[in-house]
């Protein structure tokens, strides 16, 4: 029996619901037989149907995907308590996991930056990987370049709680989910936080709340994008808004971001900046209004997920190995449309 269906077994034995097997595999939305076999290990569980156990079970779906943590912190309480303590944004993003297990696909390991390695010098390294890898720049689609780069999955949910972004290494499977949004600038930021996560050896298991503290991650996001070599070879003072717009489209940033930026680096920003209070997408759309018709700035809009999990996913949809669900999770999609 492999681990996720003797956790289930678990979850089960130790669950206050009355309902016998093949009740519950109604519930699910699973045959009987198909439970059987799903808890004898001869069928791998859809991330779907995982996600409906553990909200009928009362226990942590990171918990059914990875063993990480105990689900008896939830014994004693109602199903409204249980509800209410359950980390929903731990859920949502651990649901990639199973749909990668649900297959057998695996990510390659990441590489780790040494302790001492400086965000400033990692950002470096980063970008010239990401761009002779992806072979353009690679803000013109952060996402694509990251994947291409590192072989890691990146998806954009458009539902669900609400949270910026996360990463996770869960073993042989890494990757980073983030919220879907019509700001780009702001999907860059953190979805480039979530990879200095990743490669500085910190990202947080699944089901495990990262403080919000000022981190070598967010230092390494703010170097990626906003080089200090370029942050210094500016004339600030000197820039229109109409450059100042231009030069925020180019580098994928916000304002408030630019800002922060030069700050930190000791350097004063210029009038146009100063003055740039009514916030990118207004500055842009009235200095450079073509650009916000471009894909770039429909990146993050969109539910997305990695070329490779969806063509093994569909091709495993076509042989009758997977039943669709989780796919058309992630792609927000009606079962039926698949």
């Amino acid at each position: 029996m492999n681990q996720t269906g003797m956790r289930v077994k678990d979850a089960i034995g130790s669950s206050r619901i009355t309902m016998n097997q093949a009740a519950l595999a109604r519930a699910v939305g699973m045959g009987s037989d198909a439970l059987s076999r799903s808890l004898s290990g001869q069928r791998k569980f859809s991330a779907a149907e995982l996600a409906r156990l553990a909200a009928i079970l009362g226990v942590s779906l990171p918990w059914l995907i990875t063993g990480i943590g105990d689900p008896s912190y939830e014994s004693g309480k109602t199903a409204e308590q249980r509800e209410e303590s359950r980390d929903r944004i731990a859920e949502t993003v651990a649901f990639p996991a199973a749909a990668y297990r649900e297959i057998g696909l695996e990510t390659p390991p990441l590489p780790v930056f040494a302790p001492e390695t400086s965000p400033e010098d990692a950002a470096d390294s980063v970008a010239a990987l990401l761009s002779e890898r992806f072979g353009q720049p690679f803000i013109h689609d952060l996402p694509a370049a990251i994947e291409a780069a590192y072989g890691l999955g990146v998806f954009i949910v458009a539902e669900g709680p609400a949270f910026d972004a996360r990463s996770m290494n869960s073993g042989s499977v890494s990757y980073i989910v983030v919220r879907g949004t019509g700001a780009w600038f702001q999907g860059n930021l953190v979805l480039a936080r979530e990879l200095g996560y990743l490669l500085c050896g910190s990202a947080v298991a699944i089901g495990r709340r990262r403080p919000s503290l000022t981190t070598w991650a967010d230092y390494f996001a703010f170097a990626l994008l906003l080089p200090v070599e370029r942050m210094r070879g500016m004339d600030w003072n000197r820039q229109t808004p109409n450059e100042l717009a231009r030069f925020l489209w180019e580098s994928g940033i916000s304002a408030k971001a630019l800002a922060a930026r030069l700050n930190s680096l000791g350097i004063r920003p210029g009038p146009a900046l100063v003055h740039a209070d009514e916030g990118t997408l207004q500055l842009l759309a009235h200095q450079v209004p073509d650009c916000l018709s471009r894909p770039r700035a429909r990146a993050y809009r969109s539910p997305r997920i990695p070329q490779s999990l969806l063509e093994e996913h569909l091709k495993a949809l076509r042989d009758g190995q997977v039943d669709g669900s989780s796919l058309a999770w992630m792609l927000d999609t009606p079962l039926a449309e698949l």
